[in-house]
């Protein structure tokens, strides 16, 4: 049952042995004894790909109930011992680097035996990696929350600046004052289609009718850094990205619209078991945020 999860989910035999640790003759095998058990085919061989029958597609979400029951069971004796195990957590690439490091190594020192295994990802990689068993847990961070089927708690916000060098802004002494118009004519630099509070501020500036001055997409937040650093355009980042920068007075903060502040969204899937480990690092993720959310 489980190797048919994982090929559904794949939809490939042949990634669903790498996930598995198995050999692909070996999950064939499964699938084969288990249609032999209810009598039909529960997957459809084709030349792109594997894809569900009708029964399949109705077996699928009692055999996740059926594994997340074994998963509670497996789990019993260990209930009064200390959390073990590994979690597996998506983010965006903004909170892996800049949150992320602080929240693991707390969760070591205060449980040992629990693992994390952390991947950088965006809103529907992440999504797409909770349906398919890939990761455990996933963080979103978005100006709205996401609408999804997934199980998800809001656990905190991040504020998002507007940014630019300091030798593009004229001014030593005093940050730059803009308007969406303003930094329509300029050139901007943003994380890639995708990102909900890139994707903000470009429809932000579209809706000026300027003349927009160029646009480029980047998928990595220290890229886009260096190149505000050299003075090739402004950008939109989480105050996180940019702290120390900010700080040292390397990058500068604009002076300029409002801005919606960066939910931050912990998803998990709700046909799946919440281990000890689990348990532990969804705790630590929440008193992260908690923490910084505090006065003084």
């Amino acid at each position: 049952m489980r190797s048919f999860l994982t090929v559904a989910h794949l939809g490939s035999f042949t990634a669903a042995a790498v996930e598995l640790g198995r050999t692909q003759s070996t999950v064939t095998s499964h699938l084969q004894k288990l249609e032999h058990q209810l009598g039909d085919s529960l997957l459809d061989r084709l030349p792109t790909g594997v894809v569900l029958t009708e029964l399949g597609a109705r077996i699928l979400p009692h055999a996740e109930d059926i594994l997340a029951a074994e998963d509670r069971l497996q789990g019993l004796p260990a209930a009064e011992s200390r959390p073990s195990g590994t979690v597996r957590l998506m983010a965006p690439e903004s909170v892996c680097t800049y949150r992320l490091p602080q929240i693991i190594s707390a969760v070591r020192q205060a449980e040992p035996q629990v693992q994390i295994w952390v991947s950088p990802g965006g809103l529907h990689e992440s999504l797409e990696a909770l349906r398919q068993g890939r990761v455990d847990l996933a963080l979103t961070l978005e100006p709205l929350a996401p609408a999804t089927d997934l199980q998800l708690e809001d656990i905190g916000t991040e504020e998002l600046v507007l940014i630019d060098s300091p030798s593009t802004s004229g001014h030593s002494d005093q940050a730059i004052r803009s308007s969406w118009a303003e930094l329509a004519g300029r050139d901007a630099l943003l994380i890639a289609e995708g990102c909900g509070y890139s994707d903000h501020v470009a429809s932000r500036l579209a809706a000026t009718g300027q003349e927009p001055g160029r646009r480029s997409q980047f998928g990595s937040v220290e890229a886009i850094k260096r190149c505000v650093d050299v003075g090739l355009g402004w950008t939109v980042l989480p105050r996180m990205c940019v702290a120390e920068e900010i700080r040292s007075g390397a990058l500068r903060v604009i002076d300029g619209p409002s801005l919606p502040k960066c939910g931050v969204h912990m998803l998990t899937h709700p046909r799946r078991h919440r281990g000890s480990a689990m348990v532990a690092v969804a705790e630590q993720l929440r008193h992260s945020w908690h923490t910084d959310s505090q006065p003084g």
